[in-house]
């Protein structure tokens, strides 16, 4: 067992490079791990010692923290660690100080650069197979059950609902990008429909609008965003049968009707052509042969 490692600046050997050591060769531990990766800074002798040292040892400490905390959530669900509850002022400053935050395209880079070569700690996992996330899952549910009332779980849904309709993105939403758009797009029919569109010349948006659409107490009950506008308003519904044909009565389709309902009514001077399967079959044998790059789906036939 090696009993003593050799300093790499000044040859001398020790059980343990500490920080006083590396401070009067003008480095901190940090550096000289860094300028050395490959010399040890404790001796095999001294690691053992300190794992033997823990073994079997109780930590208390933890444990006083977590039920420490799990009291305080129960008597105030806005009590700090001082115990002190904090008031509405002090909950709305904390909450303006974090609203907005944005990260520094430098900063970015130097977290990505930290990461490289590094082995993701969740590498291979999944949430049915990773013990940790399945437990944090547990917990996580019994705490909303707790502590998630419905009053504040309208109160997120309104501030996401406003946010988005004020232009907030939504970092989980997901699509394929078509090169030859340079953009991307939900799906094969509304990528084919800006190929259309660009084929004929016509000048178009996508996913530009976005209509806070009220229930009957004035709060908002959906925000809706129209696929495409030209001169109009364009919806592509691959549920529907036609843009009057509409059976389908899965959820989805339900509150896609809902919110159809309500912009009709609440936006009456804005103009909106629904596109379904019967109009998209139409358009598939007028232009699939002739729109380049376009994608090929069941209904070119």
């Amino acid at each position: 067992m090696e009993n003593k490692i050799q300093c790499q600046v000044c040859g001398k050997e020790f059980k343990q490079i500490h920080h006083r050591h590396a401070k009067q060769h003008g480095l901190t531990i940090a550096q000289y791990k860094e300028k050395f990766p490959d010399a040890p800074i404790n001796s095999e002798a001294s690691s053992n010692r300190r794992k033997q040292s823990l073994l079997g040892r109780d930590i208390t400490w933890a444990n006083k923290i977590a039920s420490s905390v799990k009291q305080s959530w129960e008597e105030n669900r806005f009590q700090g660690r001082t115990g002190i509850p904090l008031g509405e002022e002090s909950r709305k400053k904390l909450s303006e100080k974090f609203m907005g935050h944005k990260v520094t395209e430098e900063t970015r880079i130097k977290i990505g650069l930290a990461g490289l070569g590094r082995t993701p700690w969740n590498k291979g996992l999944t949430k049915t197979d990773d013990k940790r996330l399945m437990s944090m899952s547990a917990k996580v549910k019994e705490w909303n059950k707790v502590h998630m009332t419905p009053e504040m779980r309208h109160q997120i849904s309104q501030s996401l609902k406003k946010r988005y309709a004020e232009g907030m993105k939504i970092p989980q939403s997901k699509g394929n990008k078509r090169e030859d758009l340079g953009r991307y797009f939900r799906s094969t029919w509304e990528a084919n429909y800006a190929r259309i569109l660009n084929y004929e010349n016509i000048t178009w948006e996508y996913e530009t609008g976005r209509f806070s659409l009220l229930d009957d107490n004035g709060e908002i009950a959906a925000v809706y965003t129209p696929d495409f506008f030209t001169d109009k308003w364009i919806e592509i519904k691959g549920h529907a049968d036609a843009a009057d044909d509409w059976e389908c009565d899965c959820k989805r389709c339900e509150r896609d009707k809902m919110k159809m309902l309500l912009f009709v009514e609440q936006y009456p001077d804005e103009e909106i052509k629904m596109i379904g399967r019967k109009e998209y079959r139409q358009l598939c044998a007028k232009y699939a042969s002739v729109v380049p790059n376009w994608e090929k789906t069941s209904y070119d036939k």
